[in-house]
């Protein structure tokens, strides 16, 4: 992306958002550009200055961490960039999704690093992507690097992948050892998210924090593609190449039409959901990953129905146990009005 289109994409979204400006910076590895992600976010700075735009404004990229230095930290500090740092588990299970272009696993190279990333940025978050491949390490994963210090993971399946019985499965026992990882934290009075569990806890306690918001369907997300192309969701922009799912430029604005009908198509409810029990806590309404899996925006994939059920069950299940023990962790996060 040029330094010019970085720029209209900046005017673009002060101009259609009405709450806030949430700048993310995507991949590929955003990381290779350094000097335009920062030029971006200084641009943006001096434009909500100049134009004396009251709504507030957010910066967020995502890193594989191999191009993370102390000097690039210290500058995402400064201007308020939040980073999430991709690890898809600890040592071989990272390593068998991540590789080097010559070969060889990224693993050891980013944990070189893990010090000096918590040093500017403690609270980072971590984002977990299991496969069939390495889903059997995913709880081995998540407390290893908890015992390095990490406590915020995003966590969630390869929908795109092909997904056996067997590796369907593996992902409900998984997620069971995970549960009762993070129950022992509760218990030992340490602090932890894992969003397969908080965020399905906090669909209960908090109905409203279901909804979703990241996206277009639900006026949110619009993606830049380096072209200028717009699109409703990032997972569409890819090499730029499905002009089906453009929804206009940076030059002519957004497609009404183009953006009514994907909205539309993924708002019909799938037959098989309406009656699901696990409907208004699932996430089956991303377009996006539907369509990208089953050809259809409403019809989600089996590999999200079972981890939702799975996540759903378990969250249910260590929730209820920290309830009825008055975990006064839990209760503080989940229930503060409560007490």
């Amino acid at each position: 992306m040029t330094a010019e289109t970085a720029e209209k994409a900046v005017r673009f979204a002060f101009a259609n958002s009405t709450r806030r400006v949430d700048l993310s910076f995507f991949g590929g590895e955003p990381l290779l550009e350094k000097d335009l992600l920062f030029h971006t976010i200084d641009y943006a700075d001096i434009f909500r200055k100049d134009s004396k735009v009251k709504i507030p404004v957010r910066y967020f990229v995502t890193t594989n961490g191999l191009l993370l230095d102390e000097e690039f930290l210290h500058q995402a500090r400064k201007r308020n960039l939040d980073i999430a740092l991709s690890l898809d588990g600890y040592g071989q299970a990272h390593d068998m999704s991540r590789t080097l272009p010559e070969g060889g696993g990224t693993f050891d190279l980013i944990a070189s690093k893990f010090s000096l990333i918590q040093h500017f940025f403690p609270n980072i978050e971590i984002l977990v992507t299991y496969t069939p491949k390495n889903a059997a390490y995913l709880t081995e994963g998540i407390e290893k690097l908890f015992l390095r210090g990490f406590k915020i993971f995003i966590i969630g399946p390869n929908y795109e992948e092909a997904w056996s019985d067997e590796a369907l499965e593996q992902i409900r026992r998984e997620y069971r050892k995970l549960a009762d990882f993070y129950y022992r934290r509760f218990a030992g009075s340490e602090y932890i998210y894992i969003s397969v569990f908080d965020s399905k806890i906090a669909a209960h306690t908090k109905p409203q924090a279901a909804i979703c918001s990241c996206c277009d369907k639900n006026d949110g997300e619009i993606a830049v593609a380096p072209s200028g192309n717009l699109y409703p969701c990032l997972r569409f922009v890819k090499e730029d190449s499905d002009n089906s799912m453009v929804i206009g430029t940076l030059d002519t604005g957004i497609d009404l039409k183009s953006r009514a009908k994907i909205m539309l198509e993924s708002a019909r409810e799938w037959p098989d959901c309406t009656d699901c029990a696990y409907h208004g806590r699932c996430f089956h309404y991303c377009g996006a990953v539907n369509f990208k899996v089953t050809g259809l925006f409403n019809r989600p994939p089996t590999v999200l129905c079972l981890q939702e059920q799975c996540s759903i069950e378990t969250a249910d299940e260590v929730a209820s146990r920290l309830y009825k023990e008055k975990n006064p962790f839990f209760l503080n996060r989940f229930y503060p009005t409560s007490r």
